[in-house]
């Protein structure tokens, strides 16, 4: 999906009291990702490199989701693509991350963008209620990690 394609776009905008640095690695690191946003992940992080992600709470699909890096860029940003069975075509869509300085933290948006079809629009609504709350958590791992 390219940023000329149609999409539904949900965006997040969070201060951080971690430096850039930080905040990349917890985006990007099996062993931060495991703290706060999945149960399992197994990364290679490198731009094209290969994301597998695992949830196994209550409600979770069996199915990893199963992706690549389209960004890597440390301290700057990141994104991936990918998906799995149970998203139509496959696609759970991009979900890119932008990180910038601000005095001692990070402001970091977070996006991710579905296409713009009727079979998306119930995942993009469970998605607006799923990652406030995952963010959250990413908030409260750096603020632990003091």
């Amino acid at each position: 999906m390219t940023d000329s394609t149609a999409s539904i776009v949900l965006e997040f905008r969070h201060e951080l009291m971690a430096e850039p640095a930080r905040v990349f690695g917890a985006l990007t690191e099996a062993g931060h990702l495991e703290r706060w946003f999945c149960d399992r992940a197994e990364v290679d992080a490198v731009k094209g490199g290969r994301l597998v992600l695992h949830w196994s709470r209550e409600g979770a699909s069996r199915e990893p989701f199963e992706g690549r890096w389209v960004v890597f860029e440390p301290m700057v940003g990141c994104a991936y693509e990918g998906g799995h069975t149970g998203y139509p075509d496959g696609y759970a869509g991009r979900v890119g991350f932008e990180l910038a300085p601000q005095g001692e933290g990070t402001v970091l948006v977070t996006r991710h963008r579905l296409p713009a079809r009727p079979d998306y629009e119930p995942i993009a609504a469970m998605y607006r209620q799923v990652w406030p709350r995952a963010l959250d958590r990413l908030r409260a791992h750096l603020e632990a990690a003091v």
